[in-house]
């Protein structure tokens, strides 16, 4: 008999090609093969994409054996009409969409570096699914990767306007790399880079959605949905802070899907408005690509100084000040920043 797990144990289960990575509190994902790369990139409206050397990684089974693209295969089955296996080519002449969004992984506490913006181009799973005539029957659809790992979602993520679930080849412009999940990875925005696992190798059509193998046993208390979330990124260009000086304060904020309203930033104990910078919502780029944020800051006072911020979305939706594992769900950040006279 299955005995349920606490959502500590839980997480522990979770990991592979889908961006665990490295969890607040005491978690820490532990085991051969394991590899965790915080993002280096700091986002300004020159440069709003995170290129994809400098984009988060994390590895929890190791790198599996990633075949070239020419011989790549990806296998449609399960409750479809007929079973199909597509080449790379024959995927890459469905039509072809390119979609900025952010991704970030589900351990990334307030503030972490798992988190990075990219233009992703690639296929709808959709219409890929189309190929194989998807039974009317299906509930639910298994991604499945080449190490192993699988994560189920139901059938309207694939269905619709398709836009929820994409299969993609390259990241702004660039072929992906083995690290990033080459030949092919999914895609599903509005939900953290645990569903959006790496090196894919078959979706199978289920009758039934139902979380399999570690997922499982710990779908209840993980959906992977993302929630608003904001981050300061550079505090006067990384040079101490000094009273009675003006500097700057810099950041992102993303919502999921609906778009940043504001950005407010808790400086000298008020809440003051910050200014966007890109993607906003007079010059919006994408509702799921993060927005950048800026507020011209003078300290008041001199010693350590605790910085907040906190966005709001369009829709309403904003941040808590708690922080809960295993993932934070919206959670503001908070820095103390010094100040010296």
């Amino acid at each position: 008999m299955e005995r349920a797990l606490t959502r500590r144990q839980g997480l522990k289960l979770l990991g592979g090609s889908v961006g665990l990575g490295v969890l607040p509190w005491n978690f820490r994902c532990t085991g051969a093969g394991v590899r965790v790369v915080e993002s280096t990139h700091e986002p300004t409206p020159e440069a709003p994409l995170t290129p994809q050397e400098r984009f988060y990684i994390t590895q929890n089974f190791g790198l599996p054996a990633v075949p070239r693209a020419d011989t790549w295969r990806l296998h449609l089955r399960g409750m479809v009409d007929r079973d199909v296996t597509l080449s790379l080519a024959e995927l890459q002449a469905l039509p072809t969409v390119t979609r900025e969004l952010t991704l970030e992984c589900i351990g990334n506490p307030p503030g972490g570096g798992l988190i990075s913006s990219a233009a992703f181009t690639g296929v709808r799973a959709r219409d890929a699914l189309a190929l194989a005539g998807l039974s009317p029957h299906a509930r639910g659809v298994v991604y499945s990767a080449l190490d192993g790992y699988g994560v189920p979602l139901p059938v309207s993520v694939v269905e619709g306007d398709g836009e929820d679930s994409l299969l993609v080849w390259a990241i702004n412009g660039e072929a992906l790399t083995p690290d990033h999940g080459s030949p092919v990875r999914a895609l599903h925005r509005g939900r953290h880079g645990l569903f959006s696992l790496k090196w894919l190798d078959a979706l199978t059509a289920v009758r039934t959605y139902a979380p399999a193998g570690a997922l499982r046993r710990v779908a209840n208390f993980v959906d992977g949905s993302t929630a608003v979330r904001s981050k300061v990124t550079v505090v006067n260009e990384h040079r101490p802070a000094r009273v009675g000086v003006p500097c700057e304060v810099r950041g992102l904020a993303v919502t999921p899907g609906s778009g940043v309203r504001e950005v407010s930033v808790l400086a000298d104990g008020r809440w003051q408005r910050a200014e966007l910078s890109f993607n906003t919502l007079t010059d919006a780029r994408s509702p799921w690509l993060w927005s950048l944020w800026r507020l011209a800051w003078t300290p008041e006072r001199e010693g350590p100084q605790l910085l907040k911020v906190r966005a709001t979305a369009t829709d309403g939706a904003t941040q808590h000040e708690e922080a809960n594992f295993p993932y934070d769900h919206g959670a503001v950040h908070a820095l103390r920043v010094a100040v010296l006279r």
